[in-house]
């Protein structure tokens, strides 16, 4: 609709620059008033109806929150939002009694491709001995994304040979 709008007002200045051209009169007269009033307010209703459509369909992509694996339940998701708009997420995804393999994220949501991806997310995994201390090993740089999908966040990454399905907790 816009771009048949569009096209309509682009051949009416056309043609009334030819009209001058010719040396006719190019005033509009009180019958094309209307038309072009109306036309007006329809361009600018639809101009107004898509921009809520965008927004309706970006919306604000709010992450916060805890969140859990839904199939194995073993993954957990700390997300907090920054003020600039960023986020900070943890993983964690339990191995075993002394181990989990921990995920530290930051980044921003790219309304343009639909998702939160990043290139530099820090992967350990965290061992505890029976005295507690912690042990760190296989640290790694890894990439992925985020992606909501009917109120469930899928994660992709690169360490990790399977998507992970999240749900709010």
């Amino acid at each position: 609709m816009r771009k048949k709008v569009l096209t309509l007002m682009i051949l009416g200045v056309l043609s009334a620059g030819l009209l001058v051209a010719c040396g006719k009169d190019s005033s509009v007269t009180s019958s094309e008033t209307p038309k072009t009033t109306e036309a007006a307010a329809e361009a600018e209703d639809t101009t107004e109806d898509e921009s809520a459509a965008v927004d309706d369909f970006t919306g604000d992509f709010d992450l916060e929150g805890s969140w859990i694996d839904e199939v194995s339940k073993r993954a957990t998701m700390d997300v907090t939002k920054n003020s600039d708009g960023s986020y900070d997420i943890l993983v964690s995804w339990g191995g075993g009694v002394n181990e989990s393999a921990k995920w530290q994220i930051h980044g921003q949501y790219d309304e343009k491709a639909g998702m939160l991806s990043y290139t530099d997310g820090k992967y350990a995994i965290h061992t505890f001995d029976d005295d507690g201390k912690e042990t760190l090993s296989d640290e790694t740089t890894t990439e992925g994304a985020f992606l909501l999908e009917d109120g469930k966040l899928r994660w992709q990454d690169s360490k990790n040979s399977e998507d992970g399905l999240f749900v709010r907790d």
